[in-house]
């Protein structure tokens, strides 16, 4: 049975009271937001815009995951209902909508949540539907769309390689290979946002020219590799310093 839980100043209204066409309001009982945070599962929450603490609750970064099962109630100004979409809220409305209108929209809200998966992970990667961006450790990549959506992409087949037509048509929405090399562009801008997090070896590219994300056991080996190696270099540049400083001390000396 669908359900929601009614996050507002005193009882849910009539007129949003989504009990009158089937749902099951479930309890919440809490005394403070913080008590909000706690597994919903597929469950709505409806939400009411003049509650202030709730709404602050609903802006915080630790609670991002909240908002996809969100509908905020109230919001007549335009600029706010696109701002609160923008953030990932489920869905925004006025003060004007009907009951059956809230019904429609929070069904959809709850279908979405089944059709796509909202999280994809490697390793410590984990990607958001949701926020379209990356997380490594909670701090946001900063991912353009396109860049999201392409790796979003190459992560529904981890260690397969994605040809470049298939990354077209999937991620462009284009049936012909354009002349630009939009892809690679994405791609290198990608790698480069991953690798300053510390994921430098996961976007590779595959023989054929496809990109493929390796799987997280073969992307930590190579990144350990490249540390190591990194760190040789440096030993083997120390070494040669110490050596030509001290055979130019020999030289120096007279015979």
């Amino acid at each position: 049975m669908r359900s929601f839980r009614w996050l507002g100043l005193g009882t849910v209204p009539a007129s949003a009271d989504l009990r009158r066409r089937g749902w099951q309001m479930r309890a919440l009982a809490m005394t403070g937001p913080s008590e909000v945070g706690d597994p919903f599962g597929q469950c709505l929450l409806l939400i009411d815009a003049g509650h202030r603490t709730i709404m602050r609750w609903l802006e915080t970064g630790a609670h991002r995951p909240r908002r996809r099962m969100a509908m905020v109630l109230g919001v007549n100004d335009p600029v706010e209902r696109a701002r609160l979409l923008a953030m990932g809220v489920g869905d925004v409305l006025g003060t004007q909508a009907t009951l059956a209108e809230i019904d429609a929209r929070a069904t959809r809200i709850l279908g979405l949540g089944e059709v796509l998966p909202r999280y994809r992970g490697h390793g410590p990667l984990r990607l958001d539907l949701l926020d379209r961006d990356g997380f490594v450790d909670d701090k946001p990549l900063g991912l353009h769309p396109r860049e999201f959506a392409l790796l979003w992409r190459l992560l529904e087949t981890p260690g397969e390689q994605v040809d470049k037509a298939v990354l077209l048509r999937d991620v462009w929405h284009l049936k012909h290979v354009p002349e630009t090399n939009s892809i690679a562009v994405h791609a290198s801008r990608l790698r480069s946002k991953l690798e300053h997090a510390g994921l430098a070896d996961i976007v590779l590219t595959g023989p054929s020219g496809g990109y493929f994300v390796a799987a997280p056991l073969a992307a930590a080996e190579r990144g350990a590799e490249r540390r190591s190696g990194r760190r040789s270099g440096r030993r083997a540049g120390r070494r040669l310093t110490d050596h030509l400083g001290h055979g130019a001390t020999r030289v120096a000396q007279p015979v």
